[in-house]
């Protein structure tokens, strides 16, 4: 994937998360404060308009920056800081290998940002597990990281304001795990 195509699937997001607003505010209605859907909208509503060209590395800086400035509450930050730690190890091509690396790093800074370790209802439980998606389809397929996404369906919250729901956090995806999918499909290596 070299940064013409990064950047029409990074622009495209911005249709994606238009669409899927309703959904993922309804989630976040159940489990958060209902602003999750809005949230990723206006980030890439943003990223559409304010990142226009440049390499691979660049690309992903300005994205990173652009959610960091855009989107509000713990998303925001998440997003975008890995995407700006992502920039610094991104090869002008990305190919398989490249992608493994980003994803890793991607997990890990989610992970130490957000001080989460998996099965806690969070966005870390799709990104934790996109490399072994990579490794065992080929690829990122939407419907494989949508099967992640839907597991956090059981989980029981224990951090972030899902947290406070307890035992009725049960029963609804999590709201950053549903936003993740669409963000990681966007670098599905297969996908024309």
């Amino acid at each position: 994937m070299d940064n013409n195509k990064l950047l029409d699937r990074l622009q495209k997001l911005q249709a994606v998360f238009a669409e899927k607003e309703s959904e993922l505010t309804s989630l976040d209605r159940e489990i958060g404060d209902g602003d999750h859907g809005v949230n990723m909208k206006r980030g890439f509503n943003a990223v559409k308009e304010n990142v226009k060209d440049g390499s691979t590395q660049e690309i992903l800086k300005q994205t990173g920056m652009t959610l960091m400035r855009s989107i509000g509450g713990a998303s925001g930050p998440l997003y975008g800081f890995s995407f700006v730690k992502m920039s610094e190890a991104a090869k002008d091509e990305i190919d398989k290998e490249n992608l493994k690396q980003l994803l890793d790093i991607f997990d890990q800074t989610v992970s130490s940002k957000g001080k989460v370790t998996g099965g806690e209802k969070t966005m870390y439980d799709v990104i934790s597990k996109a490399v072994q998606v990579l490794e065992e389809s080929g690829g990122l397929k939407l419907d494989d990281l949508q099967n992640l996404a839907d597991d956090t369906e059981d989980m029981m919250a224990t951090k972030g304001r899902a947290a406070y729901f307890k035992e009725k956090s049960k029963g609804t995806i999590d709201p950053g795990a549903q936003s993740a999918v669409y963000i990681l499909s966007a670098f599905d290596l297969e996908e024309e």
